[in-house]
This record gives C-alpha cells, structure tokens and sequence, in this order.
C-alpha cells in the first residue's frame, strides 16, 4: 500500500514537467517584475504558497490536478522563486506590499474578482488580501492556514516541539552546531519540519521531493516575518469581506485548531473541511483527498 502511495505522488510530480504552461510577469507600481505561471484552462485560481520565502514551484502538483477544470496561476511572491531578482529590503517585503502585488496582478490579469487558495503563510496573505480589498475577492480557499493573528504561534511552535521524536531532536541539535552551509541548512530544515507530518516515515521521504522543488529565499523570509510581528492583524477587518471561505485542514495539524474557529467567529460563512490522519502538509500526505477536495469548493 505504501508502495502504491508514493508511486501516485512520483506520477503527479512527474506530470507537472509534462503539462503545457505558460509563464508571465507584470510590472508593479515601484518598478519590479513579479512573475506567475499559467497552467490549465477554466476559471482562475490564484495559488500562493507558504513559507514565506518559499518558491511557489512546490504547488506545481495542484495545478496539474485542477488544470482540467481550472487556469491555475502559481505566483511567485515578491522575492521568492522567478521573482528573487528584485531588490529586497523592509520597505519592499512587507504584508502591505505583499497585498498590493496581488491587487496589481488582478488589475493585469483582467479579473473583476479573485479566487484565492493559500497553504500556511499562502492562507494568511489570502486573508489578508480579503481583509484589504474584499470587493475584489470572490472566494478564498484556505489549506493548513494559520488565524487571523500571530496570538498561537508559540503554541503551534509547543506542539512542533511536542511532535518531535527523541532522534529527531538529537538530530537537529547535531546539525545546529554545524558551520553553516547548504547540507547543514536543508537537514536543519528537514528535522524542523518533520513534526507538521501525521505519518514521520512519509515525512522523511516527501521532505527530500519538497527540497528538491522549491527553494527559499532566507532574507526575503526573515524580512517578512520581522514585519509580520508587529502588522499581521485581521481581527478588524476581515470581516470586511463577504465572500465564500472554506478551510482545508489536516485534523493533526500542529497549527491549533482553535486558529480555524476564530476564523469561522469573523466570517461565519466559512466552511471547514477536514483531512483525517494529516498533518500540515495535506499535499504530501493525502494529495488524492486533498485535489478531490479543492475541486469540490473551487
């Protein structure tokens, strides 16, 4: 059985360099190019994905199982992926910044209203985007996202921290106290994020395809979160919005499941579907369930 799950996750990798696409980019309104990638025929989705800092590419496999119903647009965030080239400071990776990129990508792509779907930090900035500019949101779709503030971060770091096995922990100290450089980066990151897997063992093989399909950009995602800190509070507006919302959630998710609830406490007409025996990472562990299901509310 485990074979065959991880031969469907090789054939759905496989398939994202098979599929036709399209990549493009837009000026925005301070000089930088910002690019996306189109993929599929239908009614837009906007992907953004999590990290932040990381390259949008890790959600190639979302777009190859929607491109059948959907145009897929995988954006790569100011200073992540084909994006990096720009120049970065606090001035330009910012949460206000990040949204008004989106606004212009709407204005550029022609669209009244935007669909938006989010994993982790991608759900947070679909929030945000729906807080600052809900009459031109349609639909935000939101996978293993975080609330409306940072107010649980440290008890989703505690149930990291809980998840994390006695080896793994002896791991990422070992790695911690080495010099830096790419292989000491990755395994820290890799026994980081082991935790926010369900299922360890398929952690530790789709950990290895996730480095091998995005990458981070570190200065773009400390200058984020630095903002993020003191300017990532929705609890006043995003009530603003009206549009549908539905969460995506795995139901061992380490991210508290109290996040989702304050979220459905402002916008009372989310939605909230669950992923049994899942972690943060849906898209690993139960992709089938995970597609079936964004095809169902997209």
């Amino acid at each position: 059985m485990r074979k065959y799950f991880f031969s469907i996750i090789i054939c759905l990798i496989t398939l994202t360099f098979t599929k036709g696409q399209q990549v493009n980019s837009f000026i925005t309104s301070d000089s930088e190019s910002i690019y996306f990638t189109r993929i599929g025929n239908g009614p837009k989705v906007l992907l953004l994905y999590g990290g932040p800092g990381y390259a949008v590419s890790a959600m190639r496999p979302w777009a190859d199982s929607l491109s059948n119903e959907f145009e897929c647009i995988l954006y790569d965030q100011r200073g992540t992926g084909l994006s990096s080239n720009i120049k970065i400071d606090s001035t330009r990776i910012n949460l206000l910044r990040a949204v008004k990129d989106i606004e212009e990508l709407r204005v550029y792509l022609g669209e009244d209203r935007l669909t938006i779907c989010g994993i982790s930090w991608g759900g947070m900035l679909a929030q945000a985007y729906a807080s600052y500019y809900p009459e031109n949101t349609k639909k935000i779709v939101l996978v293993s996202t975080l609330g409306p503030d940072l107010s649980l971060m440290s008890a989703f770091i505690d149930n990291m921290n809980m998840r994390r096995y006695p080896d793994e922990i002896d791991s990422l100290n070992y790695w911690d106290d080495q010099p830096d450089n790419e292989l000491s980066k990755m395994k820290r990151s890799f026994y980081s994020y082991l935790p926010e897997f369900y299922d360890h063992e398929i952690g530790k093989k789709m950990l290895v395809i996730f480095f091998k399909t995005t990458t981070l950009n570190e200065q773009m995602e400390n200058l984020m979160w630095n903002d993020l800190l003191t300017s990532y509070d929705l609890k006043s507006s995003l009530n603003n919005y009206n549009g549908q919302c539905f969460i995506i959630r795995g139901r061992q998710d380490p991210v508290p499941a109290e996040e989702i609830y304050r979220i459905k406490e402002i916008l009372p007409q989310t939605k909230i579907l669950i992923i049994e025996k899942c972690g943060h990472f849906p898209d690993y562990e139960k992709p089938i369930e995970l597609f079936a299901k964004l095809r169902k509310v997209l």
